[in-house]
């Protein structure tokens, strides 16, 4: 026994979308920059890395983890950046931007408990200052910092919340301080500068 089938009737077309003008978005702007000066940092990290001494093998290890950092960074941003371009309507704060200032802290506190102060003593006395040092806690807390930076530019939000955006550019400045001056370390340490 068969059943009649029933006549296909055409469907309506389809309408786009349309988005509200001023629901808070995510800023392919910040990510991209953020994606961009990660590359940037990486390449010129990398300069000062290949120009360390064969004899440091820890120091090398250290601007690898950073490296890798950075990439992660990097292609997390740059993926965000281009998935953000349409625009879809977001909540105007979120968690994450809590998360990542707690992620900026922790990274902040490894950096000093592991010698970041201390590096930039060496370098204001008549010392020479030490890679390792600069570079040791953001090694340690590589994780963190890869957090802080990407969920800090995910959570700024265009037309969102002034404190979730505070909170966001606070944890990927005070990263991006922190990775800014490991940088210039290894440039210093490959340059022959310092220790």
């Amino acid at each position: 026994m068969s059943v009649p089938l029933e006549p296909i009737t055409p469907a309506e077309p389809l309408k786009p979308t349309v988005l509200p003008t001023a629901a808070p978005t995510r800023s392919p702007v910040l990510l991209l920059g953020v994606g961009i000066l990660a590359v940037l940092l990486l390449i010129t990290n990398t300069i000062g890395l290949v120009a360390f001494p064969d004899n440091a093998p820890v120091e090398q290890i250290y601007a690898l983890g950073i490296n890798l950092d950075l990439l992660a960074i990097a292609a997390v941003c740059g993926v965000g950046a281009f998935l953000s371009r349409r625009g879809y309507p977001l909540r105007g704060a979120t968690p994450l931007s809590k998360f990542a200032v707690a992620m900026a802290g922790t990274t902040l506190v490894a950096w000093v408990v592991f010698g970041g102060v201390g590096s930039v003593v060496e370098l204001i006395a008549p010392g020479r200052g030490r890679y390792m040092y600069a570079a040791g806690g953001l090694f340690y807390a590589g994780a963190p910092l890869a957090l802080a930076t990407i969920f800090g530019a995910h959570a700024y939000r265009r037309g969102g919340d002034r404190t979730n955006n505070l909170l966001s550019i606070i944890a990927i400045v005070v990263v991006g301080m922190l990775v800014l001056y490991a940088v210039g370390s290894s440039l210093a340490y490959g340059g022959g500068f310092t220790d």
